[in-house]
């Protein structure tokens, strides 16, 4: 006679609900796992950018942010063919989209303006003195309009000693007047973090031979970034190759300006080729995709689109100035 099934003996029950107790066993384990899981993804520093309401800090958020944006030209928004003032405003927009919060901005960008000239315009404003004061996050562009002036005075000095001097000299002095303008915004405001912009190279494209510009703009950055290390939350925003280069992005591509640019200009630079391609008035033509058709040095929609991203991640890198 067939022995019958196993669950149908007593010790068969017994195994059936031990069978039973131990998945519940394995099931509460699982959960244990799957809570502590989510609890490190969520509070990881890099695994979530925005306060969404799923967030754990989401609860601690502001309602209402204040973000002032201080510099020259590229904080104004020169060159935004959409009129949409340039990363200001975009950036407002995705702050409010992305982490549901309200956010006032107040753009303080004035075209031209150096570093000391910018400190000026604050020392001198009991407005944007206050704003910065009731900041949450402030935004600078600086530096570009310092390099710039430097360049246009030496940019067609042969012997590289005699270059790298003036520049070193430029480079130092330009380090004490944003050591300057950041003390002032600091008296305003010690504790808002600041996200500082790189500069840029915005003839490369045109002069991509021409290592002494390329090399000014990377020295330049490399100083600014190690004066800005100094600050406590001051974080470093690097646009500087994904602007200079734009749409050229790889090794190949390039190599194919450099050659291009060779041919053109035989490895030699004037100040007049170099202030008609930056100051041009009546191009209709711009070879980076990223930079504007009518001055060849500002960024266009698409570039300032690139510095609001750029600038977006940085400030959900560090996000206590979203929180109460």
């Amino acid at each position: 006679m067939a022995r019958p099934p196993l669950f149908l003996y007593p010790e068969g029950g017994v195994f059936m609900k031990n069978v039973k107790g131990l998945s519940k066993i394995i099931g509460v384990i699982l959960l244990v796992v799957m809570v502590t899981l989510a609890v490190l993804t969520y509070w990881h520093p890099g695994a979530r950018t925005t306060l969404n309401g799923d967030h754990p800090n989401a609860v601690n958020r502001r309602k209402v942010v204040r973000v002032v944006a201080l510099g020259d030209s590229l904080t104004q928004g020169v060159g935004d063919q959409q009129d949409k003032g340039g990363y200001t405003q975009r950036l407002q927009a995705m702050i409010h989209r992305r982490d549901k919060v309200k956010v006032i901005m107040h753009n303080y960008g004035k075209s031209g303006d150096r570093s000391d000239q910018i400190e000026t315009r604050l020392v001198n404003s009991k407005a944007m003195q206050q704003q910065v004061k009731k900041s949450q996050a402030i935004v600078m562009t600086v530096g570009g309009n310092d390099l710039l002036q430097t360049l246009t005075k030496n940019v067609t000095i042969n012997q590289q000693s005699q270059l790298n001097t003036q520049l070193e000299n430029a480079e130092a002095a330009y380090q004490k007047k944003l050591k300057h303008l950041l003390n002032t915004v600091r008296h305003y405001n010690p504790t808002a973090p600041i996200f500082l912009y790189s500069i840029y190279n915005p003839v490369y494209v045109y002069f991509a031979n021409i290592d002494q510009v390329t090399n000014a703009v990377d020295d330049w950055n490399t100083a600014t970034k190690k004066t800005a290390s100094q600050y406590q939350d001051l974080h470093w925003v690097d646009i500087n190759r994904a602007l200079s280069v734009g749409q050229f992005k790889s090794a190949t591509q390039q190599a194919k300006l450099k050659r291009s640019s060779q041919d053109i200009n035989n490895g030699k630079i004037s100040t007049k080729t170099f202030q008609e391609t930056i100051l041009a008035s009546d191009a209709s033509d711009e070879l980076n995709n990223y930079l504007s058709p009518v001055d060849h040095f500002h960024p266009n929609a698409k570039g300032y689109r690139l510095m609001t991203r750029y600038v977006f991640q940085e400030m959900q890198a560090h996000q206590q100035w979203l929180l109460k």
